[in-house]
């Protein structure tokens, strides 16, 4: 029983200790920042901008920076027009006199009016690669990518390119199929497969299926 006692009270002075340990101090915000930048491909960065988002801890000015950085980033290379808009105004919502307010209300406007072009487009009558590099610049990606995945047509190099970035195309061992559809073979789609199934989607209206 004294032997039982004493292992309790050394167990329980272990928690205690272990309790009373501070956490390990993050990193500073601008090592974080350059981390997240260096991901590898626009929409890696963007995932890992996004995670930095998620730290309820950052403060308003690290915060504004942060959105600044991933909406410029979605406004261009990171195709996500609507995504852009909504962190371009957190910029300026979260710290108007933040000394990227002044590029984030320019960047603002630029990308309000791709959007006011991009956004009827959805609505003519378009092609499958066409209706594709609409939707993806605008930030839509399991909707584009089952419309490939499903359609027996071919996604053109960049698409691909995209697409691969973006997770949804991988090497031969992919569980969703060749990407390569109906038609010739495209060098570009040799040994390339849907990483896995997407799911079902029928929110949205079938794109016309010619090349």
């Amino acid at each position: 029983m004294r032997n039982f006692r004493s292992c309790f009270a050394v167990l329980l002075l272990a928690v205690m200790a272990a309790c009373a340990t501070p956490p390990e101090p993050a990193a500073p915000f601008p090592e974080r920042l350059a981390e997240a930048e260096a991901a590898g491909n626009p929409y890696e960065v963007d995932a890992a901008l996004t995670v930095l988002l998620a730290d309820p801890a950052l403060s308003p000015a690290d915060r504004a920076e942060a959105y600044y950085q991933r909406g410029s980033l979605r406004r261009l290379a990171g195709d996500d027009r609507r995504g852009a808009v909504a962190d371009l105004q957190q910029v300026l919502t979260i710290m108007p006199t933040h000394p990227r307010a002044a590029q984030a209300k320019v960047e603002l406007e630029l990308t309000r009016s791709d959007l006011e072009a991009l956004e009827p487009r959805l609505n003519y009558m378009l092609t499958l690669p066409q209706w594709f590099d609409v939707a993806w610049t605008l930030g839509e990606r399991d909707v584009p990518a089952r419309r490939y995945q499903v359609s027996g047509i071919s996604p053109t190099a960049d698409q691909t390119r995209k697409l691969k970035d973006a997770g949804f195309v991988c090497g031969p061992d992919g569980a969703g199929g060749p990407v390569q559809g109906a038609g010739e073979p495209r060098e570009w789609l040799e040994g390339l497969t849907w990483c896995q199934p997407l799911p079902t989607v029928t929110t949205e209206p079938e794109p016309a299926s010619t090349e």
